[in-house]
C-alpha cells in the first residue's frame, strides 16, 4: 500500500476539474446542435403529419372566416388553429409515458434536453406555419402577410411556455388543455365574431400588447425549461 505522503502528492499533482476553464461558446453551440439532432430520433414521427393536418385546417379556417366574416376573423381563426397544432406537437414530444431518467445523467442536464426537443418541434412547426401563411396570403384572405405571421408567432412563446411547464410537471394532455384555454386569449381579436371563442379572443393581445405577450411568453419559456431538472427528478422519484 502506498503511504499517505505519496497519495497526497498524487492528488496535489492531479488537475482539479474545478480549475478547468469554461467551455468556449462554439463548443457549447456544437453540443446543443448535436443534441438537437439526436432528438430527431426521439421525437415521434407523427409530429410531422399532425403539423401538416392542423396547418391545413388553419388555412381552411382562414378561408371560411375570411369569406363569411372579415379579414380580422380570418387572421384569428388561422392563428388559433396554428397554435393548437403547435401545442399538440409540443406535448407529443414531451410525452411522459416513460420517465426520462437518462436526461438526468447527461452532462448538459434535462434543461438542455427539453430545450433541444422543443426546438426541433418548433422548427418543424415554423416551416409548416410559414408555408401555410404564404398560402393564405396568396389566396387573398388577408392583405398583409406580416400581420398574419405575427398573429401566431407573437403569442407562440406564451402557449409553448405554458404547455411545456404543465406537460413536464403534470401530464401532456393537461398541457394541451391549458393551451386550448390560452389560445383564444393570446391571439388577435376576431372583431366580427361575437360568439363562442370569438367573444373571448384577444384579451391578452389587447391588454399586454403584442410585444408584451411576446415578452411574457419568453419569460414563461425560461421558467418552464429551467424547472425541467426538478420535474424530471420528481418524475423519476414517483416511479
Amino acid at each position: 500500500m502506498p503511504d499517505f505522503e505519496m497519495v497526497q502528492r498524487r492528488i496535489a499533482a492531479s488537475p482539479s476539474p474545478l480549475a478547468v476553464g469554461r467551455w468556449p461558446a462554439g463548443r457549447s453551440a456544437r453540443l446543443v446542435g448535436a443534441l438537437a439532432w439526436a432528438q430527431v430520433r426521439i421525437v415521434p414521427w407523427l409530429v410531422v403529419p399532425v403539423a401538416l393536418v392542423t396547418a391545413t385546417m388553419a388555412v381552411l379556417a382562414a378561408r371560411f372566416f375570411g369569406v363569411s366574416h372579415s379579414a380580422p376573423a380570418a387572421v384569428a381563426g388561422f392563428s388559433s388553429l396554428m397554435l393548437f397544432g403547435i401545442a399538440v406537437t409540443i406535448t407529443m414530444a414531451l410525452s411522459s409515458a416513460k420517465a426520462d431518467a437518462l436526461s438526468l445523467a447527461t452532462p448538459l442536464g434535462p434543461q438542455v434536453v427539453v430545450m433541444a426537443r422543443v426546438f426541433v418541434v418548433l422548427a418543424i412547426d415554423a416551416l409548416v406555419g410559414l408555408a401555410a401563411s404564404g398560402l393564405v396570403w396568396v389566396w387573398g384572405y388577408t392583405s398583409d402577410l406580416s400581420v398574419l405571421i405575427a398573429s401566431w408567432t407573437m403569442p407562440l412563446a406564451v402557449i409553448v411556455g405554458a404547455v411545456v411547464f404543465v406537460a413536464i410537471w403534470v401530464a401532456p394532455w393537461v398541457g394541451v388543455v391549458v393551451g386550448v384555454v390560452l389560445i383564444p386569449l393570446a391571439t388577435p381579436p376576431a372583431t366580427s365574431v361575437s360568439f363562442g371563442l370569438g367573444a373571448m379572443s384577444g384579451v391578452l393581445w389587447e391588454t399586454l400588447t403584442p410585444a408584451g405577450v411576446l415578452g411574457a411568453g419568453l419569460l414563461l419559456v425560461i421558467v418552464a425549461i429551467g424547472s425541467a431538472r426538478r420535474a424530471a427528478g420528481a418524475g423519476v422519484a414517483a416511479v
